[in-house]
């Protein structure tokens, strides 16, 4: 996984965008089954990042920063 365990921050939706969409994932293959958590903020958002998440996935969201 190329991100580390902790908290990060959005500052939401790209411009133009109404929401964007976030997922903690238990593998990388992208199935709805491996999802353990997942959120489409209209506004700022937090993640915790965990040691045992083995991908994070991101669309139409602001850059994530280290919180």
């Amino acid at each position: 996984m190329d991100i580390q365990p902790g908290n990060y921050r959005t500052t939401g939706p790209v411009a133009g965008a109404a929401k964007c969409y976030w997922a903690r994932m238990k593998s990388a293959s992208a199935q709805v089954s491996d999802v353990i958590s997942a959120g489409m903020p209209a506004g700022p958002a937090t993640v915790t990042i965990m040691a045992t998440d083995k991908a994070f996935q991101t669309a139409g969201c602001a850059e994530w920063t280290k919180a």
